[in-house]
């Protein structure tokens, strides 16, 4: 893959990725860059080949003996942009729920202060319908970006979420982006 831009390491231990800081490496780890970078690695990649898309880890806990594949880590510097347009917010999936709660309330936007004590990121929050205090990401998404796992960049509406409690019905093999 020589346009990959990201970071490619053989055996690296996962317990810093995670919040209760134990469990072992990643046969492979990879850091895209970006979406573009992502796309990339994914459409070179065998389909035979494992992959598993890690956050920051608020809800993971990797088992001593590692993960056998790729883990992917969508990191804050290409994934985390959080930014309020009129009476939206546009994140990225490596974005901290709180962030964007925070975000949407400095721009006076409504409706995503369920997201403030909820740990984790969007890219969890999609794939888990994430909610409390009444309120779910199913109420509050217009839509969702992913890769799949052939490279193809995708867009779902709220619809094609098909959401259920704390879950999304989105084929697993989809990385959510923003």
């Amino acid at each position: 893959m020589p346009d990959l831009r990201g970071r490619l390491l053989a055996n690296e231990s996962l317990a810093p990725l995670t919040w209760f800081r134990v469990g072992g490496p990643a046969q492979v780890l990879f850091t895209p860059a970006d979406e573009d970078d992502l796309a990339y690695f994914l459409s070179k990649l065998p389909k035979d080949i494992p992959i598993y898309t890690v956050g920051v880890g608020s809800n993971l806990i990797v088992r001593d003996g590692g993960v056998s594949g790729v883990v992917i880590r969508l990191s804050p510097r290409g994934f985390g942009e959080v930014k309020a347009e009129g009476d939206m917010v546009r994140a990225g999936t490596a974005a901290l729920d709180k962030r964007v709660a925070e975000t949407a309330a400095a721009a006076n936007i409504g409706g995503l202060e369920f997201y403030f004590g909820i740990p984790g990121s969007i890219g969890g929050a999609l794939r888990m319908n994430a909610g409390a205090n009444g309120g779910e990401t199913k109420d509050v998404l217009v839509e969702a970006r992913g890769i799949t796992r052939a490279g193809e960049k995708v867009t779902f509406s709220n619809a094609d979420m098909k959401f259920v409690y704390r879950n999304s019905g989105v084929d697993t093999s989809v990385i959510f982006t923003s």
